[in-house]
């Protein structure tokens, strides 16, 4: 039986509509799904927020920081699927299912083997990266059992992350949506029950994530297991080769790094943050929730994008991906436009609500947040850029964007605020959050000129090869 012969009608139909349909349509079929999920990871981000905020105030900054060290673990997963993604678009994009099928089940079994790994690593280690990562010792205490949980739901979530970079590869983002909606209904309802109706503590936030984190890998188990399923594993058909192991790395390791050293950032300057007092990174972190409720929705953008065009790229349909892209930008920039419009009109009510009533924590919410906004409409660029990059395998122009959105314009802006310009306040970690912010999306601009014109000189190529 051919390999053709071998894949659901299904399939091949998704595949000949992501190569000959409507660019724009191709575009919101395969973004929507993802844009909506990204509307629903935000909800369940905020009420995280919400319920600690409302049960537990003084947690607050110890769980935002503690949310930002998990950032930096699970990167590992979100760059591996990423590059995992790109080599299975391509190669669904030519045909070539049984090696799309034998990169699935070797990416799937190494992430078992890394989320373990992970775990045993991190769990003795969990007090000490607490302090390392500059939480005081009374954050560190209250926020010690939350911790530990997270880190089973790092490994969870780097497996899950990596499946979920396949369905994307094989453009069936409508599944991702219904199984993250079944997941943040889960969370959503132990929340609820365990911290806001049996006051249970902050902790079963953390319980609650995994709770739900787990199900999305039940999910996985179930679909791999099927016959009729793409990529149904078999461990005989993971291959662990240089062919495959050098392209994967060489995708992966550089979109790893740059979400691993932004994340890290991230942790340095919620650490800076705490000079301006305890309320400070949880002032900021709930300013970048408020912000998030806009580029959390663009960034998702980015997955979608890069399957289509490495789909179109594998083919050597250079016009239509140059329509791809400006019609994803497009999409990015609406949202944008609309959220910073709707965020910058109730900006206040927002930062009173999430302050739970507190004026004062109110105010240091709304001066920060009145820098953030700005840079919404940049990083919807940045998204479009991003997907581009993923989608030709630009994946090293990736993480220079992410590490001089930190380590350029982010933290020395940081760094000269604190030890310059004292008298600011905590509003400098709004002024350090606009110009990053606006400073990538200029950078964006020049980059994705340049893949631009790559794509229309067919220099860009799928060097892919497997």
């Amino acid at each position: 039986m051919s390999d053709a012969a071998a894949v659901s009608e299904k399939d091949r139909k998704r595949r000949e509509f992501i190569l000959n349909g409507k660019p724009m349509a191709v575009v919101l079929s395969i973004s929507l799904p993802l844009i909506l999920l990204g509307a629903f990871s935000y909800l369940s981000s905020v009420i995280d927020t919400i319920v600690v905020a409302k049960n537990d105030n003084g947690a607050l900054s110890s769980v935002v920081m503690i949310s930002q060290i998990k950032s930096l673990f699970t990167a590992l997963g979100a760059g591996f699927a990423t590059g995992g993604s790109i080599i299975v678009s391509r190669l669904i994009g030519r045909g070539d299912y049984a090696n799309a099928k034998q990169v699935a089940n070797t990416i799937v079994t190494m992430f078992f083997v890394f989320a373990v790994v992970v775990i045993a690593a991190l769990e003795p280690a969990a007090e000490g990266i607490l302090h390392l990562a500059g939480l005081t010792d009374e954050m560190a205490k209250s926020g010690l059992n939350y911790f530990r949980i997270q880190i089973i739901s790092i490994g969870v979530s780097m497996f899950n992350s990596n499946f979920l970079g396949l369905e994307k590869a094989r453009g069936a983002t409508l599944n991702i949506l219904f199984v993250n909606i079944m997941t943040m209904s889960l969370k959503l309802v132990f929340t609820v029950v365990f911290v806001a109706v049996m006051k249970m503590g902050t902790t079963m936030v953390a319980a609650s994530t995994l709770f739900a984190d787990l199900s999305v890998t039940t999910y996985a188990v179930i679909n791999l297991s099927r016959k009729k399923y793409l990529f149904r594993f078999s461990l005989k058909n993971s291959r662990f080769t240089r062919d495959f192991i050098f392209p994967l790395c060489s995708l992966s390791i550089p979109v790893f790094l740059g979400k691993f050293v932004f994340s890290m950032g991230k942790v340095i300057v919620n650490s800076l943050a705490i000079g301006y007092g305890e309320d400070a990174p949880g002032a900021l972190g709930v300013s970048n929730q408020i912000s998030g409720s806009v580029t959390n929705i663009t960034s998702n953008t980015e997955d979608a994008e890069s399957s289509i065009e490495s789909y179109n790229l594998s083919v050597g349909q250079y016009k239509r991906m140059l329509q791809i892209f400006f019609c994803t930008l497009a999409l990015d920039l609406t949202i944008a436009s609309i959220g910073f419009v709707i965020l910058t009109v109730f900006s206040e009510g927002i930062s009173m609500y999430f302050a739970d009533g507190n004026p004062a924590k109110a105010e240091l919410i709304e001066k920060i947040f009145s820098y953030e906004r700005i840079g919404i409409i940049a990083l919807g660029v940045n998204s479009a850029v991003n997907g581009l990059i993923y989608g030709i395998g630009y994946t090293k122009l990736s993480m220079v964007c992410n590490l001089s959105r930190l380590f350029v314009f982010r933290i020395p802006v940081m760094l000269v605020m604190v030890n310059c310009f004292p008298q600011i306040g905590a509003e400098a970690l709004g002024i350090a959050m606009l110009i990053s912010n606006v400073g990538i999306g200029l950078m964006s601009v020049g980059i994705g000129t340049f893949c631009l014109i790559r794509i229309k000189n067919h220099k860009a190529r799928d060097n892919v090869k497997i």
